[in-house]
């Protein structure tokens, strides 16, 4: 706690490379601040900064110590946060990325769990480009398929989901395998690419599995429409058309034995598509609170419920 303003002092002259910079931003003298940097250079034994003509930067020490006082500052950062909530009188805030091939279903009601166990938390619940988002620690906990691990991000759950094809009620008839949705007839991936098929985004885990999966039959992906699970109702909402999307986008509260949430109004298909790994990821540096601890108690006990 007491090198929390000289931690800021040192984030500070990193980022304008420039003591007094960082002196006029912080309203003190140039002279008192570099004191400040010079005392506690002293207590560590080593020098922080070196000083060149254009300004300073960081020495090899310098560079290990700021990962420590990024990691102090985001802690206590968030620590404020929320002791701010508290004061408030809630719960405290949850910051929540979620890959567009699975923001529906499993996800949502695990975040609907925690809303119930803490009534007054905060959830903040954000897609787009989520590993940067965790990178840069702007969010508690991410939800990815397939995700591309960094050494600075810690893998706190996983499960492999499959892929599962499903479709309109009249798309089976339309492609003339009427008995698919019964198992009167044998259905595959050839089959859907004769009509529209409704899929995740490009750049999602479940949409390289399903292109990895066509061109091990050989076969060109044809007509697609390409939406985030969220858009997934909509999408399917007209015509004859099939769909395939992790599992997880179809476990809801009418979820059936198959896994499949028999209220979607959508027919199961039998295809083999494949399989991605839903993972529940978090920035090493960023503390998980306890809303955070109960997400992911929600998001595995619904994991392993599909499992």
């Amino acid at each position: 706690m007491r090198h929390l303003k000289i931690y800021h002092a040192i984030r500070m002259i990193r980022r304008h490379g420039s003591i007094r910079k960082a002196a006029d931003l912080l309203s003190v003298s140039p002279s008192a601040l570099n004191r400040s940097i010079q005392g506690f250079e002293e207590s560590l034994g080593v020098r922080i900064f070196d000083r060149v003509p254009a300004g300073v930067r960081l020495t090899s020490a310098g560079e290990l110590l700021v990962d420590v006082v990024e990691r102090h500052l985001v802690e206590f950062e968030d620590l404020q946060r929320q002791l701010g909530f508290l004061r408030d009188g809630h719960m405290g805030q949850l910051r929540i990325g979620i890959g567009a091939d699975i923001a529906a279903g499993l996800p949502l009601f695990a975040i609907r769990d925690l809303e119930e166990e803490m009534p007054g938390v905060s959830a903040d619940i954000v897609t787009g480009d989520i590993v940067n988002l965790l990178l840069r620690r702007e969010l508690d906990l991410a939800i990815l398929t397939n995700p591309e691990t960094d050494r600075a991000v810690e893998v706190l759950a996983s499960q492999s989901v499959p892929l599962v094809a499903l479709a309109t009620p009249g798309w089976a008839s339309r492609v003339g395998v009427d008995g698919a949705a019964n198992g009167g007839a044998r259905v595959g991936l050839w089959d859907m690419v004769r009509t529209r098929i409704v899929v995740p985004p490009e750049g999602t885990g479940s949409r390289a599995v399903i292109s990895h999966a066509l061109r091990r039959h050989a076969l060109e992906e044809g007509a697609t429409t390409s939406v985030a699970a969220s858009q997934l109702p909509l999408a399917m909402a007209t015509g004859a058309r099939s769909c395939i999307f992790p599992a997880t986008v179809f476990a809801g509260a009418g979820t059936g034995a198959d896994g499949i949430d028999t209220a979607a109004g959508l027919v199961p298909l039998a295809v083999d598509v494949g399989t991605v790994q839903v993972s529940v990821l978090r920035h090493g540096g960023i503390p998980l609170t306890r809303p955070g601890q109960i997400l992911l108690r929600q998001i595995e006990r619904r994991l392993n419920a599909l499992a």
